[in-house]
């Protein structure tokens, strides 16, 4: 009988390769650099391999807020290639609250999330406003 998908995580060999990943990403997020966040490790693809089975190229290191948003974006668009998802993520609130700034060749999104980690708040934004916007959070938050 074949292993669902989340018993293969369990596996010891999968264990091995994320560690592997995760130690040559040096436990940081590949979209937005968070080291404090829950990590993941994202197959960029899949071809039903069993998930250590992959090269490693195809596999890279997310926080858990990135690899939600890739995935959300990976199934609204399949074509949309890894490489063109671009994210910055402000954790820097007084309340525990965070927004998601995130950008694919088709859109850009700013995800506003309560200190409860729920989506609050969700806009689409044009590619202008959405570097402003990061720009002016950059600045704020890196002096």
């Amino acid at each position: 009988m074949k292993q669902n998908y989340l018993e293969l995580l369990k596996s010891p060999k999968w264990q091995k390769k994320r560690l592997e990943i995760m130690n040559r990403d040096k436990f940081r997020c590949k979209l937005c650099g968070d080291t404090e966040t829950q990590l993941h490790v994202h197959h960029k693809e899949y071809n039903g391999n069993d998930p250590w089975d992959y090269d490693n190229k195809l596999l890279v290191t997310l926080c858990e807020d990135c690899h939600t948003e890739v995935e959300k974006i990976k199934k609204n668009d399949p074509d949309v290639l890894f490489e063109s998802i671009h994210i910055y993520k402000s954790n820097h609130w007084d309340d525990g609250g965070k927004i998601i700034f995130v950008s694919t060749p088709y859109n850009c999104s700013m995800i506003i999330y309560d200190n409860n980690n729920k989506w609050s708040d969700g806009y689409e934004l044009n590619e202008t406003e959405m570097k402003n916007i990061i720009k002016i959070f950059k600045k704020s938050f890196n002096g």
